[in-house]
């Protein structure tokens, strides 16, 4: 067996493992994707403006790990980013060998929880008596809430003929429109930039008065703008009090 397919094996058996013990393998678990992985990691939700960069995962020297999502990216392909970074977590990834192609197992075991095989075929099944291929895939990519491409590529591990059906994901926007499909809210990029366990140790930075309430918001201000502002105004509002009470 190459490399690749052995990826894909040992990936797609570790995914029945996490459905069976997370969810289950008849539902999508779409955007709840981002839940599992915060309980595993901390999460930082970073805005790039490069379409190459999806995501990483970092592990600390303490052993703290932690994952980064690009917003800039379609909701729908922010999820798929997630699931594939779940894999880099997992302890099925920690038993391969350096010669294991993490890369292509992480893609596989993203598809397999994020698309169940058994849930896959029973929808393809039914969908095929009554809408066109293309119709068929679009609905799956928002049912699950991944990209069009990964059901396409999904259909096909499973055996599914998808004759002369290709395209990127620009190109299945243009084709919602043909079919006369409304837009998606899953096509669209949610700007979000959040680091919540930094949020936290600023927060508790200013609870025991390591920092002072304009310093904190300073440090919030790229991830939590709104605490940011209220700390500020607190601040300059408790200035303005010890001026009036000095005069």
């Amino acid at each position: 067996m190459d490399r690749k397919k052995q990826a894909e094996a040992v990936a797609e058996a570790f995914a029945a493992d996490f459905l069976a013990e997370t969810t289950a393998s008849a539902i999508f678990i779409g955007s709840h994707i981002e839940r599992i992985l915060a309980s595993k990691a901390n999460v930082i939700y970073q805005y790039v403006e490069d379409p190459t960069y999806y995501g990483a995962a970092v592990s600390h020297e303490s052993g703290t790990q932690f994952i980064a999502l690009n917003t800039f990216h379609s909701l729908r392909v922010r999820y798929f980013t997630a699931a594939h970074e779940l894999w880099h977590l997992s302890e099925a990834s920690q038993l391969q060998d350096e010669h294991f192609d993490h890369e292509r197992a992480a893609d596989r075991f993203a598809a397999a929880i994020m698309l169940p095989k058994a849930i896959m075929k029973d929808l393809w099944l039914q969908f095929k008596k009554l809408y066109e291929p293309k119709e068929s895939v679009i609905l799956i990519a928002d049912f699950s809430e991944v990209p069009y491409e990964a059901v396409v590529r999904r259909l096909k591990e499973l055996g599914i003929s998808l004759n002369g059906i290709s395209f990127t994901e620009e190109e299945w926007k243009n084709e919602r429109v043909k079919l006369d499909l409304s837009e998606s809210r899953l096509d669209v990029s949610q700007r979000l930039e959040r680091f919540t366990a930094y949020e936290r140790v600023v927060e508790e930075a200013l609870e025991n008065g390591v920092v002072d309430s304009l310093a904190a918001s300073h440090k919030l201000k790229k991830y939590n703008s709104q605490l940011a502002k209220k700390l500020q105004e607190q601040e300059m509002k408790r200035v303005a009090e010890a001026e009036q009470h000095e005069t």
